[in-house]
């Protein structure tokens, strides 16, 4: 059975509506879709809208979750003292509650940030512990969303906030996406088969099923996931925003991995082995987002000046 939540289908917000935001500002690049019959996802850097949003990871698992006609993905953004001060905690694009999502995936940069996500999980009234979670249901009779959680943060170090989440993404995301959509759209109704396959896919560490202890006799490693083909993926900006570091910036992302091997580098290990965007794409993205305004780009990568084509590549955005 195909998953959609037992509330009813959510309309598209209208003008008023789409102009609700936590922030005063305007922003280009928001999908807005249907609810019905659509997988609900709702995406989370745990940290304020000007930290996330200057975030393109974010924004790439933005566009890989929306690019799937029958998922709706709508961001949601930690506030400095909004439970304080009453503020419900909403999407941006329809101001959905958390609650309604069948899905809320966190991308984790930093350990700092474990503990907005506490605080996030508290001020949407879901049970913080996974354990929790299982074995008790909203108000209505719905099942709890699913909570996963991925990026260098939990990469590196997941245990600290193993409890509270259903399962942890170790390593790049990019092609294990595809595979999870599937999994949930086969039906959350049976959240413990779901979790199980999981359990069985590289990448995912699902902690009710999988001893931390390496002196367990059930302990098994997880499998760290890599991209092989870093061209086969769009990895650009698809959201702009004057409220971020990178004011109506186009980033693109040059480059991912570091070939230096510098042991205290997190980008080092998390993101080997160094793979580079070719020339003849940096410049498409580049020319795309030029055309549609966007005068200036930014390049991303963990060391930009080791690109291999980059003496080719300055000049002729230069001349752009």
């Amino acid at each position: 059975m195909p998953l959609t939540r037992k509330h009813p289908p959510r309309p598209l917000p209208g003008k008023k509506e789409a102009r609700w935001r936590p922030h005063d500002t305007a922003e280009e690049g928001a999908v807005y879709k249907e609810w019905g019959g659509r997988l609900s996802v709702a995406l989370t850097m745990p940290n304020t809208y000007y930290v996330g949003m200057s975030s393109l990871a974010l924004q790439l698992l933005y566009r890989l979750f929306n690019a799937d006609e029958q998922v709706v993905c709508e961001r949601i953004f930690w506030e400095k003292n909004a439970a304080q001060a009453g503020k419900p905690l909403r999407s941006l694009e329809s101001a959905a509650p958390a609650t309604d999502f069948a899905v809320w995936a966190f991308t984790i940069s930093w350990e700092m940030d474990y503990f907005n996500v506490v605080e996030l999980l508290r001020q949407s009234g879901i049970p913080l512990r996974a354990a929790e979670r299982a074995c008790s249901q909203q108000w209505d009779g719905s099942p709890w969303p699913l909570l996963i959680a991925g990026g260098p943060g939990v990469t590196m170090n997941s245990e600290p906030v193993a409890p509270f989440f259903d399962a942890i993404l170790i390593g790049e995301g990019e092609e294990a996406l595809p595979h999870f959509l599937d999994l949930c759209r086969a039906g959350l109704e049976a959240p413990n088969a779901l979790l199980a396959e999981l359990d069985r896919t590289p990448g995912w560490y699902v902690p009710s099923r999988r001893p931390s202890n390496r002196t367990h006799p059930q302990f098994r490693k997880v499998e760290r996931l890599w991209v092989r083909s870093l061209p086969a993926f769009e990895t650009s900006s698809t959201l702009y925003t004057p409220a971020t570091e990178f004011a109506n910036m186009h980033l693109k992302e040059i480059a991912r991995g570091c070939g230096r091997g510098c042991r205290f580098c997190l980008a080092g290990y998390v993101y080997r082995p160094a793979r580079e965007q070719p020339l003849d794409s940096l410049l498409a993205s580049a020319e795309q987002a030029i055309a549609g305004g966007h005068t200036k780009i930014g390049l991303v990568s963990a060391a930009v000046s080791d690109h291999t084509q980059l003496d080719e590549l300055a000049p002729q955005l230069h001349k752009m």
